[in-house]
């Protein structure tokens, strides 16, 4: 049986869509002097381009949305235990296979644009001869 939304995840997650749209919609990432990078498993490097506060209009308890990318090289893959935060994320370059606790396996093409919640067990796999990009907006919820 398929899940019926309410109006206020329908609002809620056509904001979340919105967003997304503008940011990942032709926009690129704003390369600051101090972009954050980092090797967080072998092959998969993060990169934090920006942290801002939300929009008034951004309804939910959030108090800072990051602009992040990962990037896994081929053959890497990175487990998350328990994501702390809500994400939207947007696959380029070579497909990502993800797995998720509690769901069948399934591959994201590049362009996909995927909701992790909090929680979110996932471990995702680059399994082509070319790197994967995760582009992700990553909305910290308020403790």
């Amino acid at each position: 049986m398929e899940k019926i939304l309410s109006k206020s995840e329908l609002d809620r997650r056509g904001v979340l869509l919105f967003g997304a749209a503008a940011v990942f919609g032709g926009m690129t990432f704003a390369m600051s002097d101090e972009v954050k990078a980092e090797e967080i498993a072998p092959g998969v490097t993060l990169k934090v381009f920006k942290s801002v506060p939300p929009l008034a209009a951004v309804p939910g308890a959030y108090t800072k949305a990051n602009l992040m990318e990962i990037t896994f090289q081929p053959g890497s893959s990175f487990t998350e235990n328990g994501s702390k935060t809500v994400d939207i994320c947007e696959i380029q370059g070579a497909p990502l296979y993800v797995e998720i606790k509690g769901m069948a396996p399934f591959t994201l093409q590049p362009g996909d644009v995927y909701f992790c919640p909090v929680g979110n067990v996932e471990t995702d796999t680059n399994k082509s001869d070319k790197p994967s990009i995760m582009r992700i907006i990553d909305l910290e919820l308020a403790a």
